[in-house]
């Protein structure tokens, strides 16, 4: 009788485990299936003010993001906006994105970190933790519960997928639970449902208080559709006292820059078809202490003046930059605009102010160098911060769709690794030529100028 019980046990465990497989075996069939090229952007609830819905072109994008619904810092479960205004915000998103191009997926972010929303939230890749966010996903119970809540209000609200914003797990053990999470939210969405996560720009995080951080990799690969990669807000410590650029390309002096990011991404393992690259939308301003010493690593004083439209201090949006620009020509004030080509990067600085930003130079090269490591796309953070014409979103839309299309452009990540020079692109998608020195703006106007900010 106990001989007969064990092997009914034996029969059992292995038909349990038999059946784990299969379920894993199912989502990694699911989540490598072929997908087009990924145009996307995230839209920040809380700054829709300065973007309605009705003032976005979708047609420009693949995938549109809400950002984001938060994690409720008591009850572990979805904290939905209270406010009646945000509320119908996010119950009609993805029907009025959809009434201007049907094709377009729509994507609902959760979590968003301890950066909150608006402008705090362009805080890209700095030091930010989601203790909610962290306490919910230790749980067994629930993670449950949470996953099948957040299914329910995206099918519920039209939205075609879901995003894991966990900015960022901070040690092994929340990594091991992020891999957890993802592999269970897998197994909970319906085939065809999208499953992405916005990451950290490193597969290793550097500023986290535990040593040894780093992103399961497997499970990422294995569950998600793609990642989104926040390859901004890439500050390395010791500069907070001095200019310093956002989201270089290339930095041969750290870790911290895109292209450091992705490969490492691709070098643990996750293919580049599951990677999508972010490219800011925001500039980081400081005050100079001395507005004739402005070049990078200048001194400054103070993070740069608070903004009317995005009620950020120390950063813009690039609608922001392109006016403080525009506004000081008009006045005949001194407008010094540099590409800085090693890095692949660019700053404006007017007076005592000075913003490293991405404009449509910088963000041509970077697609440029996405397409050469054949990454599957891009995204834009966030497509509020754009200007009224939607200069970025337009030109980043065009120059993927021709970096896409081109033979040229081959999956070659050895010549996108940070030791090598930037990579050489055809013709048509050249930057303006480098300067050995900033150049002024004038009514002669420069390719420098404030016109292209590049």
């Amino acid at each position: 009788m106990a001989a007969k019980n064990g092997l009914l046990l034996l029969s059992a465990i292995a038909a349990v485990t038999l059946s784990s497989l299969s379920l894993a075996a199912a989502a990694t069939r699911r989540s490598q299936e072929p997908r087009e090229a990924v145009r996307a952007g995230y839209y920040l609830a809380a700054d829709a003010h300065l973007r309605p819905l009705a003032a976005l072109d979708a047609s420009l994008y693949t995938h549109l993001y809400y950002y984001a619904v938060a994690v409720h810092p008591a009850r572990r479960t979805l904290l939905l906006p209270p406010d009646p205004a945000a509320a119908s915000l996010l119950g009609d998103f993805s029907r009025a994105v959809k009434a201007k191009n049907a094709a377009v997926k729509t994507v609902l972010s959760i979590g968003g970190g301890g950066a909150g929303g608006g402008a705090a939230a362009a805080a890209g890749s700095g030091s930010v933790s989601d203790p909610a966010f962290a306490a919910m996903a230790a749980d067994p119970a629930s993670r449950a519960a949470f996953i099948g809540a957040a299914v329910k209000v995206a099918r519920e609200n039209g939205f075609d997928g879901l995003d894991v914003a966990w900015r960022f797990p901070a040690s092994a053990v929340e990594m091991a639970e992020f891999g957890f999470l993802v592999a269970e939210w897998r197994a909970a969405v319906p085939r065809g449902f999208l499953l992405t996560a916005t990451v950290y720009f490193s597969n290793h995080v550097f500023d986290a208080p535990f040593a040894g951080v780093d992103y399961p990799s497997e499970a990422v690969a294995r569950s998600l559709d793609w990642v989104n990669v926040m390859a901004f807000g890439l500050r390395p410590p010791g500069a907070a006292n001095a200019t310093a650029f956002d989201a270089p390309l290339y930095d041969r002096a750290s870790h911290y820059s895109a292209s450091y990011g992705v490969v490492s991404w691709l070098d643990a393992g996750v293919p580049a078809s599951k990677v999508v690259m972010g490219i800011p939308l925001y500039g980081r301003s400081w005050f100079l202490r001395n507005k004739a010493n402005n070049g990078v690593g200048a001194p400054v004083v103070a993070a740069g003046p608070k903004q009317r439209g995005s009620n950020a201090t120390g950063a813009m949006s690039y609608a922001e930059v392109q006016w403080l620009a525009a506004t000081a020509t008009r006045g005949s004030r001194a407008v010094i605009t540099a590409y800085d080509n090693a890095s692949v990067a660019s700053y404006v600085s007017v007076g005592d102010v000075w913003v490293a930003f991405d404009g449509v130079a910088v963000v041509a090269e970077k697609l440029a160098f996405a397409a050469r490591c054949g990454l599957l796309g891009y995204f834009l953070w966030p497509v509020n911060y754009d200007d009224a014409n939607l200069t970025v979103s337009r030109r980043a839309s065009q120059v993927w769709t021709q970096t896409k299309i081109s033979p040229e452009f081959k999956n070659v990540t050895g010549g996108a690794r940070q030791t090598q020079a930037p990579v050489q692109r055809p013709p048509a998608l050249q930057s303006p030529a480098p300067t050995t020195a900033p150049m002024s703006s004038s009514s002669s106007f420069s390719r420098l100028s404030w016109r292209m900010l590049d």
